[in-house]
């Protein structure tokens, strides 16, 4: 499960930090936290409250264990993010209404603005295919193998509907049938896993401006790093 430094932000308030270095551990189980800051834009004090521990899957010594496992622990992740922002969702279509220290009451509507991550890590929240796939790009669907030259400027956006519909789809038929040769087939054509993202019910992500696949941040010295490593290789297929 993907819980190393992943942070989402909301309209002032930072929302999620799964830590590795927080595992709490049980006789029976051990659990990663997720915890809640929120920050006063005024005071610049915050707070930090956890809001609930997702439970870590233990490898089973067994045939195709570590694939089991891996699909476990994405399951839960998703499942467990919905169960976290369920209401947050609901109040980004709907609005809600809060009271302020002085009773005034104001209207409020959750938006999901970015959240930092890793390529491993987002690629999990977005319940897309790691590294090798045939589409390893999260916002376009280019051919891996066009990364390197021209053919892979300027390719089309990966669309959100048609995205999360195929993997709604994907994920009907293996509820029903188990992973039939249309499920694989889904998953191989798109680079997805057939599971729906949790964060595809937030207003502006899944719906309105459909920002799924533009919101993720990454870290700069990540960024530093592949620029340094892919740009001059770049450089030389343009000239």
């Amino acid at each position: 499960m993907p819980c190393t430094d992943i942070h989402v932000t909301v309209v002032h308030t930072k929302l999620l930090s799964l830590c590795s270095c927080g595992v709490l551990h049980f006789s029976a189980v051990s659990a990663c936290p997720v915890r809640l800051c929120v920050a006063n834009i005024k005071t610049d004090d915050d707070h930090w409250s956890t809001v609930c521990y997702i439970p870590m899957v233990l490898r089973k010594y067994e045939a195709a264990a570590t694939k089991k496992s891996s699909a476990t622990k994405a399951e839960l992740l998703q499942r467990s993010l919905f169960l976290i922002f369920r209401r947050c969702m609901e109040a980004s279509h709907t609005g809600y209404s809060i009271k302020l220290a002085d009773g005034t009451a104001i209207p409020l509507s959750p938006r999901l603005l970015s959240y930092a991550c890793d390529y491993q890590e987002e690629r999990n929240l977005l319940s897309l295919k790691q590294c090798g796939s045939k589409h390893d790009c999260t916002s376009c669907m280019a051919d891996s193998s066009s990364f390197a030259g021209r053919t892979g400027i300027n390719q089309r956006r990966r669309d959100v509907t048609g995205t999360v519909t195929a993997q709604q789809r994907g994920a009907s038929i293996r509820a029903q049938s188990g992973n039939t040769a249309e499920v694989k087939a889904i998953e191989k054509t798109m680079g997805v896993h057939c599971r729906v993202p949790a964060f595809a019910g937030w207003a502006g992500l899944g719906s309105g401006r459909k920002h799924l696949y533009q919101v993720t941040g990454f870290d700069r010295l990540h960024v530093s790093c592949m620029l340094c490593f892919f740009l001059p290789p770049f450089l030389g297929c343009l000239g």
